[in-house]
């Protein structure tokens, strides 16, 4: 069973653990652009056209360091393969490293209730765009800033 955090929910979606080695926010955005017309090209409706789209390419030939599967839908970035998105049925699997947390989001998973609501308020506080809340969550920027 993957491991969740609310932290990849938070500000439109956190691509964090969805590539390695980001060059800038520029490229991430040209990358998941590139993605999301290709998801829309596809048009998956079935878990096999899913996991077809899924294998065009292989797990670590990254798009900039972005995985070729993030997508970006309303303004926030998301995993078209993701349990949520199919009734429990995690699609990544296989593909994906779906139990990877970043050190922020283990850090968080630590913490009581009231700290870990002092953190999303922090960072809601921070008014970050996705793009920036992902690299700073990458990075360990946000944890840092908040525990000084």
């Amino acid at each position: 069973m993957p491991r969740l955090s609310p932290l990849c929910q938070l500000n439109g979606g956190c691509l964090g653990c969805c590539g390695y080695d980001f060059i800038s926010a520029e490229s991430i955005q040209e990358s998941v652009v590139k993605n999301t017309q290709e998801f829309n090209q596809a048009n998956p409706k079935s878990d096999h056209e899913f996991t077809s789209f899924r294998d065009r390419r292989p797990p670590m030939d990254l798009r900039n360091g972005v995985c070729r599967n993030l997508i970006e839908e309303q303004g926030c970035f998301v995993c078209p393969l993701h349990p949520a998105r199919h009734e429990g049925k995690d699609l990544r699997e296989g593909h994906c490293d779906v139990d990877y947390l970043c050190s922020t989001a283990e850090a968080f998973a630590t913490w009581d209730k009231a700290k870990q609501q002092q953190f999303i308020l922090f960072i809601e506080s921070k008014k970050l765009d996705n793009l920036q809340y992902s690299i700073s969550m990458d990075e360990g920027k946000l944890l840092q800033e908040f525990e000084k």
